[in-house]
Parts: C-alpha cells; structure tokens; sequence
C-alpha cells in the first residue's frame, strides 16, 4: 500500500510513464488508429464514471451515440491499417499466446462494433424514433432479425474451432490448458450473447416490451459489451508489446464480457414479461447449430411473426393463442 503513495512514486517514474503513454498514443506510425484508440478509452471511461455517477446526464450525453460510433470507425481504421497481417490465417490468433492476430479476424469486428453501434441507439427512445422515422424500415428489420444472413457475409468469419484445433501449434505449454479453458468458456458466451444480448433484447425492443428502468441496465451490459468488442484489441496489443502477460492480457477480456451478467440479473423480468419471446429465441439458439438454409428460414418467420404481431395483422385465431404466451406476465411497458 505504501507504494502507491505519492511521495513514493519518483520523478523518473513519471516522467517515463509519460514518455511511454506518448509513444503509445501519438507515434506517427499508425496515428490515426492511436489517437482513436485513446479517444474510445477517454469516452469509455468517461461512460462508466457518469453511468454511475449520474445515470440521466449520462442518458442524455452524446456519449451515447459517440462511444459506439467511436469504436466502429476504430475498427474500420484497424482494417485500413493493419493490411499488412496473415489473410490467409484461418486461426483468429487472439486465443493463444504465439500466433499473430489474423487480418479477418481485425475485419469481421467492423460487423460487431456495427451491431454494437445500433444496439446503442436502438435503446434509446429518441435515437429510436430517429430510426423508425427516418431510416427505411427494410434496414431496421434486417439488422434485428437478420444481421447474420444478409450483413454477416460481407465480412470474413473466423472461428474458435480453428484455433483449438491447433493447440499444440498456436499455444505454449504453460499456457495451453488456460487458453483452451478460456476459449470454450468464450464460445459458449458468444452463442449466448449472439442470441440473447443480440436477438432477444432486439426483438424486445421491437415490440417495445424494455421499461426505462430496464434499459439503464441494459446499458451497463452495452458499455462493458464495447469494451469486449473494442478494448479487447487494445489489450491484445499491450500483449504483443509485452507490456502485459498473456493472461493477463486474456483475462481483461474475459472480465469485461462476463461483466455484463451483472445486467442480466437486474433485467430478469424481461423473460417473465415475455416469456414466449424468450423462448422463441431460445429455439432460434438451437436451430443455430442446424445446417443454416433451416436458420435462415427460422429468421425470416421470426420477422414475418413479430411484425405481424406488432401491427396487430395476425389473425384473431393466431392471436388468441400467441398472446398469453407472448405476454406471460405484466407486459414491460
């Protein structure tokens, strides 16, 4: 404890820390990547502080909208700069401690820091009524219900399956079982993430079934969800350079994504509100590890039926028998 007190802390320490978070930001060698990479950290942590600090002035910020629109432009400028990396890598890299991180695998997460970008304005009432006045509405049902048929295959896919079938080749022997224990338990959040952070909260948020109460938690998980999306590659550079253990490195990650379970307790009653939307979704996580033609058309009946159901064109047949289930308990409204 002693240590961290200033008399404690030297004049050198000071001066190289300077010198090191200079030459970390604002080296003329990829410029324009650094200085955005501190301005998402800057809005990041000016997030979180406010956040707690004073949820409305938060909610009514521009950071808001400029934090997610800063990382997706930060991964666009990741791609535009780092063209110089593997493209022909079908290991990702980011799960193990001796492969170079893999061109697509810095491409696709212009697709995620996207949907993280819409997700953001989508829950928030004027930024949504922006989007439902002013944008077509084929774009706003295409990144709800069907992001990952019509949008995902513009960008390349990695996938964890590549990196864990080499092992013995992308991983060091002390560290291999924590890198195949970490990438699982990675996986296993993305499917759930990719269905219910993703699908389920969107469609909820379609039907307008997300109190405002609610949504201040979801946006916690959507704060530590852009640190997981964009911080993380910050993190792996700080590993590359050695400034920072691999697992450390890992396990930041690790901390930001399952941060956002913290939401998802403070937001139950959204499946007891909607039960019936829950496990639609549920089914939808499943029919994912079907062959994707039968998950395409799982996608677009799910459009079909909840754009009906909205607009009240469903049949009175149909609706006597989806309404209970789709309205288990008090409706979140």
């Amino acid at each position: 404890c002693n240590f961290f007190r200033p008399q404690n802390i030297s004049m050198k320490t000071m001066i190289d820390t300077f010198q090191f978070l200079l030459n970390l930001f604002f080296n003329n060698k990829f410029i324009f990547h650094r200085v955005m990479g501190l301005a998402f950290l800057i809005q990041w942590a000016a997030s979180l502080f406010l956040y707690f600090y004073d949820y409305d002035l938060y909610y009514k910020s521009i950071l808001v909208w400029s934090l997610p629109l800063c990382g997706f432009i930060q991964s666009i400028g990741a791609t535009l700069t780092f063209t110089f990396l593997p493209k022909k890598q079908t290991d990702p890299g980011y799960y193990s401690d001796k492969s170079t991180l893999s061109y697509n695998f810095v491409k696709e997460n212009i697709y995620f820091a996207g949907l993280l970008l819409f997700q953001f304005l989508y829950m928030h009432d004027k930024c949504k009524l922006w989007i439902t006045d002013y944008i077509p509405y084929v774009i706003e049902s295409t990144v709800v219900f069907l992001p990952y048929i019509l949008i995902r295959p513009l960008f390349p896919k990695t996938s964890f399956r590549a990196s864990l079938s080499i092992n013995d080749k992308n991983k060091t022997e002390k560290n291999k079982t924590f890198y195949i224990i970490v990438t699982w338990i990675t996986k296993i959040f993305y499917v759930w993430a990719k269905h219910f952070i993703g699908f389920f909260l969107n469609y909820a948020r379609f039907l307008d079934r997300i109190s405002p109460e609610l949504i201040r938690h979801i946006y916690f998980m959507l704060i530590m969800s852009s640190a997981a999306t964009t911080i993380s590659m910050f993190l792996h550079t700080l590993k590359f350079k050695r400034y920072i253990g691999p697992r450390t490195s890992y396990l930041w990650y690790m901390s930001s994504y399952l941060a956002t379970f913290y939401s998802w307790v403070r937001i139950v009653e959204v499946f007891s509100g909607s039960f019936g939307l829950a496990l639609l979704t549920f089914i939808g996580m499943i029919i994912n590890f079907t062959p994707e033609a039968l998950q395409i058309l799982y996608q677009v009946w799910m459009l079909m039926l909840l754009n009906l159901f909205r607009d009240h064109l469903l049949p009175v047949e149909v609706v006597h028998w989806i309404l209970p289930l789709m309205t288990l308990g008090n409706p979140l409204k």
